[in-house]
């Protein structure tokens, strides 16, 4: 009985948790746009160019956070959806990983079913080689935090 009211305690944190994650994202997200091109625009330095640049990219982050928070919470519905039941797949759910970056994979793996090889259709005339490049740059992102971490000496072998 202890555990089950342990887990209702843990549902209901979660759920508030989400609910006041939400609440923060929608204030502060307009709060930092305007900061964002307030300080861009009183920097003198700055151009034109710099400041849409750096405004476009702020919502680009944010798009790609939408897409690994969608893979992780939707993982198990897109397995069902777009991969095909077989041994050597790359699976969806991991928070780190975008939708992109696992559709990409599994185009290499050749897993995905019809459903899948549409979306990276439609993905890939929205922007040419997209799941392909997602995944490239999840590889070099991969790359140079190992890169940096050897450099500085925090992988010690003994704890992996």
């Amino acid at each position: 009985m202890k555990e089950f009211f342990t887990n209702i305690g843990n549902l209901l944190l979660g759920v508030i948790l989400i609910a006041v994650s939400l609440v923060l994202f929608a204030v502060v997200t307009p709060l930092a746009f305007i900061w964002k091109v307030v300080v861009s625009i009183t920097n003198e330095k700055r151009k034109a160019r710099d400041i849409l640049a750096g405004t476009s990219s702020f919502f680009i982050e944010i798009a790609a956070s939408y897409d690994q928070l969608g893979n992780a919470v939707f993982g198990g519905f897109f397995n069902w959806l777009f991969l095909r039941d077989t041994d050597i797949r790359y699976a969806f759910g991991d928070k780190d990983d975008t939708i992109s970056e696992v559709l990409g994979w599994n185009v290499e793996l050749d897993s995905l079913n019809k459903y899948g090889k549409f979306l990276v259709k439609l993905l890939d005339k929205l922007d040419e080689n997209h799941c392909y490049n997602a995944m490239y740059n999840a590889v070099i992102a991969a790359r140079t935090k190992v890169h940096q971490y050897e450099n500085i000496n925090i992988l010690k072998p003994q704890i992996l």
